[in-house]
């Protein structure tokens, strides 16, 4: 090791701006996301009620059937769906250091958390299960597809 020092400048103001900007940005994720859950859990109790109000409508044509099964799996799907996304909104607690700014993650998960790892594994934790809703929402839609003749 030489003992010779690095030159370095300070950062410029677009610099400083843009690395400001990121950390705003990973501590948003959460909020962002419980945004999301909120409109997918509007959403997700929007369309079963136009989907019962579309087969009270249908009962008027007697050639309209509506299979048990496939019916069911909707509903299932549906519920299930409802259910992560509103898990999505409740806390989650974690063990932070709020000394800690940032370290680098070791396999150690009995350490607490740094700052920035709570606000990635927050959104982490936010963003599989709203991708989970999602697509057994969308599985609730296509079964639901197969359930009328």
């Amino acid at each position: 090791m030489s003992d010779t020092s690095i030159p370095t400048r300070r950062a410029s103001a677009s610099d400083s701006l843009l690395q400001e900007k990121l950390v705003e940005e990973i501590s948003q994720q959460p909020a962002r996301l419980d945004e999301l859950a909120q409109k997918l859990i509007a959403l997700e109790l929007a369309i079963p009620g136009i989907y019962v109000a579309a087969l009270k409508l249908m009962q008027a044509y007697p050639q309209t059937q509506v299979l048990v099964w496939p019916l069911a799996v909707t509903i299932i799907f549906w519920f299930m769906a409802l259910l992560l996304a509103f898990v999505s909104l409740f806390p989650k607690t974690y063990q932070v250091d709020p000394n800690l700014l940032r370290r680098h993650e070791s396999a150690n998960h009995e350490q607490p958390l740094s700052i920035e790892a709570f606000f990635s594994r927050s959104a982490a934790y936010k963003r599989r299960l709203l991708a989970v809703s999602c697509f057994l929402f969308f599985a609730g839609i296509v079964s639901a597809d197969f359930s009328v003749l």
